[in-house]
């Protein structure tokens, strides 16, 4: 039922985040839509962990289909936000600081590294 769950949210995720990109204006320089999806995906995600923190339900569906689906699909950025949330919340300052910048460091890498394939194996 998880599993369930994780796709139907993943994909009404997926899917708010693509009307954010048509609907929201389009500035060549700074990707609106995608500020908005991560900054909601965030925010959402935080507030239904918070809640269910606090009701000390952990395993809820509910759950499962808000931050894993729903926000998983809308925002990449809800994971890593929750994660640092929690290195925070534990007071693990330094651990916090290098998965953020091996985070940043690693996703960059593979977008660099995801276009110089391309570029090679399609002569771009």
């Amino acid at each position: 039922m998880n599993g369930l769950m994780v796709f139907l949210g993943g994909g009404l995720g997926a899917l708010v985040r693509y009307i954010l990109y048509l609907i929201l204006p389009k500035v060549s320089y700074f990707p609106i839509g995608t500020l908005v999806a991560n900054f909601l995906g965030c925010f959402i995600a935080t507030v239904v962990f918070v809640y269910f923190v606090s009701k000390h339900d952990s395993d809820s569906i509910y759950k499962t289909f808000l931050i894993v689906g729903f926000c998983g699909g809308l925002s990449t950025l809800s994971a890593l936000s929750l994660e640092l949330l929690d290195y925070i919340h534990s007071e693990e300052y330094l651990r916090a600081f290098v998965y953020m910048f091996i985070t940043v460091l690693i996703c960059s890498a593979s977008v660099l590294l995801g276009v110089i394939t391309v570029k090679h194996s399609y002569n771009f």
